[in-house]
């Protein structure tokens, strides 16, 4: 049974949440949950089923299974939310070269444009996170 209006299952929005916390951040995940702000249902929604059901699984190590995500939201050109993902590698195992290797893979099978994209957003990413580390 769930005590969510929407029917989410509990177990499965813990899951999700914990999962959801490991790889994108604290920070992150409270500022999306934020029960003040438009969309918060939408948020329990995805935590429950992308994050509790999809990333909840098992076989792929969180490591390949980000690599996949990464691949999937450059291919459909989502740099926003690319650039999320990018910045929570740090937290899954996926390292610059993978991601290097991941990008030349979305180049050949979702084309050039979609990559150069990608790989101007997580130049993005790394000259923040470089000017961080540096401060």
């Amino acid at each position: 049974m769930s005590d969510d209006p929407n029917g989410i299952p509990q177990e499965q929005y813990e899951r999700g949440l914990a999962k959801r916390t490991q790889i994108m951040g604290e920070g992150y995940v409270n500022a999306a949950l934020d029960p003040d702000a438009f969309g918060t249902d939408f948020q329990r929604f995805l935590t429950a089923y992308a994050w509790g059901s999809a990333w909840g699984r098992g076989n792929l190590s969180d490591r390949e299974r980000h690599m996949v995500t990464l691949a999937i939201l450059a291919a459909l050109g989502r740099e926003k939310e690319l650039e999320g993902h990018i910045r929570a590698t740090a937290n899954s195992g996926v390292s610059e070269r993978d991601l290097s290797d991941v990008l030349h893979q979305v180049a050949v099978y979702a084309g050039v444009p979609a990559a150069l994209s990608a790989v101007n957003a997580a130049r993005r990413v790394f000259a923040v996170r470089d000017a961080d580390q540096h401060k």
